[in-house]
């Protein structure tokens, strides 16, 4: 019936939720280098190649990891996102 239904499609959606999170050590590794450079979290060509070494993970969920950490959990400070915006400007009225 309908419950068998409900519950399938509910056990289909955490599946699907828990595939997407990457292992705990992998994130662990990105973390530490995204705290090392927190001021500008860009990981170079080379770090980004290290980084696919330590963790496993492919060249494209490095990349993906890092824009969603960023969209996250970046310029979550009022004064640094202030700094930037004051920096914006000079460059606009250079």
């Amino acid at each position: 019936g309908y419950k068998e239904k409900i519950v399938d499609i509910r056990e289909e959606i955490l599946r699907k939720r828990r595939a997407g999170k990457l292992p705990g050590d992998t994130t662990s590794v990105l973390k530490a280098w995204w705290q090392a450079h927190s001021k500008w979290p860009y990981p170079t060509e080379e770090d980004k190649a290290r980084l696919v070494q330590e963790t496993g993970l492919q060249l494209k969920q490095i990349n993906n990891w890092f824009i969603n950490q960023r969209k996250r959990n970046w310029h979550t400070n009022p004064s640094t996102s202030t700094d930037l915006k004051t920096k914006r400007k000079r460059y606009v009225l250079v």
